[in-house]
């Protein structure tokens, strides 16, 4: 009989009510790929702080059963039951918090919280467990951050990460990202204590929908393994993960993530006995994408100032396209495009930012090319590849394919974060 997840957690968790329980852990030094002085992350505790707006004016939050505007120290700005709201504006170093009566206040930092703890906050017209923390940038815009406690934010977290279960057998899988999404989030808790939030909402972390997401399939997963997270000689490890590996995932270095050695990622055959990858479950055809030359010089015209990748002189004509160098799982590292302008050179997972189609990411960096055009010139290239994402760490197809081979969380865990060890927050 396979040992689950929820028997490890309560096997560790009864050890360390029993006083067995190990030093407390720390986050890897900039394993969040930000940088930072590490902080403690204590389960239960502090909570993580979540940004779901960045640069605004203006923002509005109320809450169904109650709610208050408080300052840093307690003072009530604002109060009201359901909506309308309160309207909090950039007041240069401060934010004016104006009433639904019109009275107005201001504050170096405002906290709307809901009266009941069970209830929710209203933001952009989705509930939020929790609190909204809300402050100047101090460049006339505001930062809204969502302070909510661990556990509550996974729940927002998985139904957009993986979804629910597709099948009896995935369970295994939703638990290894809820270990996976926990150990990410709890890495960069109070990693960067110059910014106000530890992961931002989206994707460019992991995504997260709040209260209005959640399903009974992933609160299981999430209780499941209540409090446990990866970890690396005595430390959390931060675990990154994506969609679609294909055949073997990536090295941190093939997408050129600026970070500290983290020996837990690397290259992972993601294949089964049979020589079929574990995703193939996802039944993804191979992806294709053509760019035209006008599309290609477009792409860095918009795009490629943000990554280095704009000619000095601008585009103009395209004249060649190669890949310039390709990483241990098969990955493009390297791709060089010689314009009119000069020679530009995408490098890992700018790649997928620079080429985009109608504003999505070109899905992975996995692909195969093929120019088209007289010597000397390009009328086009076609992309071919396989897999989404960035393909860092654990994969989350390959982990469904896993889980239905009858492999338990701990084993997919084991395999994509090679060297880690469960161990429950303190």
């Amino acid at each position: 009989m396979r040992t689950s997840v929820f028997a490890i957690g309560a096997a560790v968790l009864a050890a360390c009510a029993a006083g067995r329980r190990e030093g407390a852990l720390r986050p890897v030094s900039e394993a969040a790929y930000g940088g930072g002085a590490p902080a403690a992350a204590r389960f239960g505790g502090v909570p993580v702080r979540v940004a779901l707006a960045e640069g605004v004016s203006a923002a509005e939050a109320c809450a169904g059963g109650g709610w208050r505007a408080v300052d840093p120290i307690g003072r009530v700005l604002a109060a009201g039951r359901g909506c309308p709201a309160v309207r909090l504006l950039a007041d240069g170093p401060r934010v004016r918090v104006v009433a639904p009566d019109g009275t107005q206040g201001v504050a170096e930092r405002v906290l709307v919280r809901p009266d009941h703890p069970d209830s929710a906050v209203t933001f952009r017209g989705k509930r939020w467990r929790g609190e909204l923390d809300v402050q100047p940038t101090g460049r006339g815009a505001l930062v809204v951050v969502n302070r909510v406690g661990l556990e509550d934010y996974l729940r927002g977290v998985l139904p957009i990460e993986m979804g629910p279960a597709r099948d009896p057998r995935d369970r295994p899988a939703l638990e290894a990202q809820a270990v996976a999404a926990r150990s990410y989030a709890a890495a960069r808790m109070g990693a960067n204590a110059a910014r106000a939030f530890d992961v931002v909402g989206g994707v460019a972390d992991q995504a997260y929908g709040g209260r209005d997401v959640e399903r009974g399939e992933t609160d299981a997963a999430v209780r499941a393994t209540y409090g446990l997270v990866l970890t690396f000689a005595d430390a959390i490890a931060a675990t990154p993960y994506h969609a679609h590996g294909g055949a073997t995932t990536a090295a941190p270095d093939e997408v050129f993530w600026r970070q500290s050695p983290a020996p837990w990622l690397r290259p992972v055959d993601d294949r089964a006995g049979d020589g079929r990858c574990f995703c193939d479950v996802s039944g993804r055809p191979a992806w294709e994408r053509r760019f035209s030359a006008a599309d290609l010089a477009d792409a860095l015209e918009r795009w490629g100032g943000a990554y280095g990748a704009r000619p000095p002189a601008g585009a103009g004509a395209i004249r060649a396209v190669r890949i310039a160098g390709r990483g241990p799982s098969g990955r493009v590292t390297r791709l060089e495009i010689e314009t009119a302008g000069g020679r530009v050179l995408l490098r890992g997972n700018d790649i997928r930012y620079v080429l985009r189609t109608r504003g999505e990411l070109l899905p992975s960096t996995a692909f195969a090319l093929a120019v088209e055009g007289a010597p000397g010139g390009v009328d086009a290239i076609v992309l071919r590849g396989d897999g989404i994402g960035h393909g860092v760490g654990m994969s989350q197809w390959g982990a469904i394919g896993r889980a239905r081979a009858g492999q338990d969380a701990r084993t997919i865990l084991a395999a994509y974060y090679p060297g880690t060890r469960l161990a429950p927050l303190q």
